[in-house]
């Protein structure tokens, strides 16, 4: 991408692939089934879709559908954290005000600089989403065992409570929140260093190789090895010890 936002109203959506980028969805009028690594989600036109960078999905829609694309680095370090595992945002109060806002200003004026001050408010918003101390604890810590227990006490709920109120903060199950968040890790340093599938297992949080590989294979579609040996996911790698210490 050549700017660090890019928002465009599209007509369709088809096939699978991925971007070096994350992107939002917002379909406008009928609901859109979109398949996020293994998981399937219908996105109704109340909701928003948030794909990751470098998640690979895959949806066939025909209808009116917003589509913001961006880069990691527009919004500033010091403000949000960038969210790695999908999130379904239900639209609501002041997302929704921003979304029409956003689509007027296109309407009438598609390179007013106006649009990226509304997407940042937009992706501050999604991010409150984002800003409890458990979700932040998964994707701060997610290298390390981390129990819904664990989480739950974190925000002083009962663990039943605790994973209906996640589920409508990011459309996820603690358990598959983590899994996502590490298989994304797993698969930077999959193709971007040396370190054996073993050390890398053990690095995103997994004790076994075993574990590891059944849980890469159930986002993916693929093996640890067979994602690295793919020349579509290759970069340029990175010598073993630069990058994060090993975890225990």
């Amino acid at each position: 991408m050549n700017q660090a936002l890019d928002i465009m109203m599209v007509h369709e959506c088809s096939g699978e692939h991925f971007h070096d980028y994350p992107q939002i969805m917002v379909p406008l009028n009928d609901s859109m089934q979109i398949m996020i690594g293994s998981m399937q989600y219908d996105v109704t036109p109340q909701e928003l879709c948030f794909v990751p960078t470098g998640m690979q999905h895959q949806c066939n829609f025909n209808g009116r559908m917003l589509v913001i694309n961006l880069s990691d680095q527009l919004p500033e370090s010091g403000e949000v954290v960038m969210i790695s595992s999908p999130l379904i945002v239900p639209m609501r109060g002041q997302i929704v005000q921003l979304v029409e806002l956003i689509q007027a200003e296109l309407k009438q004026n598609p390179d007013s600089t106006a649009i990226r001050h509304l997407y940042k408010y937009l992706y501050a918003k999604i991010m409150e989403n984002c800003s409890a101390p458990s979700i932040r604890y998964i994707n701060d810590y997610y290298q390390l065992p981390i129990t819904v227990d664990q989480l739950a006490n974190i925000e002083n709920y009962n663990v039943t409570y605790y994973c209906d109120w996640f589920k409508q903060k990011t459309g996820l199950s603690p358990s598959i929140y983590l899994r996502n968040t590490r298989i994304l890790h797993a698969k930077e340093l999959l193709t971007t260093t040396n370190y054996s599938v073993m050390e890398i297992a053990v690095m995103v949080g997994y004790s076994g190789n075993s574990t590891f590989t059944r849980a890469f294979h159930n986002v993916t579609g693929m093996t640890p090895k067979a994602y690295r040996d793919c020349a579509c996911f290759k970069q340029p790698q990175n010598v073993p010890g630069g990058a994060s210490a090993g975890i225990s």
